[in-house]
């Protein structure tokens, strides 16, 4: 639970919303509340291996800087 505590303590606010759709001030508000919980999915998903379809989904956007090479990255 401690981990999972200071990683949402460690997002950073005024970030662009994730796929949950959920605000990093947010997730601070309520860490108390919903860590067990939380903690216990996140445990549940990782023994049993489970990768859920919207994890999988990537936004990925390129910004080219002038005089940068362009480097392109391929997702497996």
């Amino acid at each position: 639970m401690e981990e999972v505590s200071k990683l949402i303590r460690s997002l950073l606010n005024g970030k662009a919303l994730g796929l949950d759709s959920i605000l990093n001030e947010a997730f601070k508000a309520v860490v108390l509340i919903i860590i067990k919980n939380l903690a216990k999915v996140i445990s549940y998903y990782f023994a049993s291996k489970i990768i859920l379809k919207r994890l999988k989904k990537s936004i990925i956007i390129v910004l080219h800087k002038e005089g940068k090479k362009t480097i392109f990255f391929k997702q497996l």
